[in-house]
């Protein structure tokens, strides 16, 4: 188990403190019962001691014989063995007592002073797309951790600014290609309309068509893209299953060109979201579903609270090619290999308005081929 910055930093105050304590304990404890200079006398009273008439010598070996004394000798021995195992004993309760309180202390010391990086790291784990507003109140001395905390902002500032520019650019160039292409349409129905008009004339003109009927889809999905990143609007209650009934009744020609069956339970269900976005959202799953099919294949649909999940046959995906689909302008094999003419931004209008809205969204392979697409609504 790896230990936090903070029980580390708790630790190691702990075990300095253990250890300074330990080595003052040991220091006083061997300067106090060290063997004393003073039991040997110095020359001074040597000296003294040859000049001053000797005592008796009946008293002098009495002295000597209490000196000499084991019984004085082994209580003095025990004495100071006694105390020093009581001031060794003390000095350890002391010392342990100290050290829980120094880890403690060095546990609120070191909470208080990575409060910083705390806040850094929970505003890293709430950043998205659509909050990048959010910053770090700084506060407190000029040191390290307010550095920290100053070019952590200073990093979403460039980030809310390069992301609004990318949503401004997408937003603008869509609009601003709306215009060329309704006058290329206009020039391409009059030119079809014309009197006279050779067949190769007429069959140009509807190649034509297609192609700006699918550049109108990609300018479509580049706005609903750049809406739904920027975030949603007034959320009121939606009915989930109504809004995919309508959609599966807008593929109806194309389900019984192809001989595609529906299988639905669509429980009635209401959820708070953008009207606008979660329509576009179900539309683009059920097309998916539906132009990602083979001939005579199924679309499974159901909801249930605020979940919807949409399940199609089809050819086999793996699931690293369908993380890809969820970015914008990729498509299926199938795409590219009938024509379908699909614009690559269906899934990727999909996980962004889920996103939106607080929600889940995951794509996992089918066994015997298609797609289970699957999103829940926060």
């Amino acid at each position: 188990m790896r230990l936090t910055v903070r029980a580390r930093l708790t630790l190691l105050y702990a075990t300095l403190f253990a250890l300074s304590g330990a080595a003052v304990a040991t220091l006083i404890i061997t300067l106090t019962f060290a063997p004393s200079s003073q039991s040997q006398p110095p020359p001074k009273a040597v000296e003294l001691r040859k000049n001053v008439t000797p005592p008796p010598a009946k008293l002098t070996a009495t002295i000597a014989e209490l000196d000499r004394s084991d019984g004085l000798l082994q209580a003095k021995e025990a004495a100071r063995r006694e105390l020093r195992e009581r001031l060794i004993r003390n000095s350890a309760l002391t010392i342990g007592v100290m050290t829980l309180a120094s880890a403690g202390l060095g546990w609120l010391m070191a909470g208080r002073v990575l409060r910083p990086v705390h806040l850094v790291s929970g505003a890293a784990r709430r950043l998205s797309q659509r909050n990048l507003d959010q910053r770090i109140p700084v506060s407190g001395p000029h040191d390290e951790l307010r550095e920290l905390a100053e070019t952590f902002n200073g990093m979403l500032d460039r980030l809310e600014t390069a992301f609004e520019a990318q949503r401004r650019f997408a937003a603008n160039a869509s609009h601003e290609l709306r215009a060329p292409m309704t006058t290329s349409r206009t020039l391409v129905e009059v030119a079809a309309a014309t009197p006279g008009a050779s067949p190769d004339l007429a069959a140009l003109a509807g190649q034509l068509s297609t192609v700006l009927d699918r550049q109108d889809r990609i300018v479509t999905g580049l706005l609903a893209l750049a809406r739904s990143e920027h975030g949603t609007g007034t959320l009121c209650p939606v009915r989930l299953d109504r809004l995919a009934r309508e959609a599966l009744d807008r593929r109806a020609a194309e389900l019984a060109e192809r001989s595609i069956g529906v299988r639905a339970e669509l429980s009635p269900s209401s959820v708070p979201a953008d009207p606008t976005l979660l329509e576009l959202l179900v539309d683009n799953l059920v097309r998916n579903a539906v132009r990602h099919n083979h001939l005579g294949g199924t679309v499974w649909i159901r909801t249930d609270g605020p979940t919807i999940v949409v399940e199609n046959t089809g050819e086999q995906v793996d699931a690293e090619r369908l993380r890809e689909l969820v970015e914008p302008f990729r498509r299926g094999r199938q795409d590219r290999v009938y024509g379908s003419g699909g614009a690559g931004l269906g899934l990727a209008i999909v996980d962004a308005v889920t996103r939106a809205h607080g929600g889940t969204f995951t794509l996992t392979p089918r066994p015997g081929g298609g797609v289970r697409a699957e999103l829940t609504l926060g």
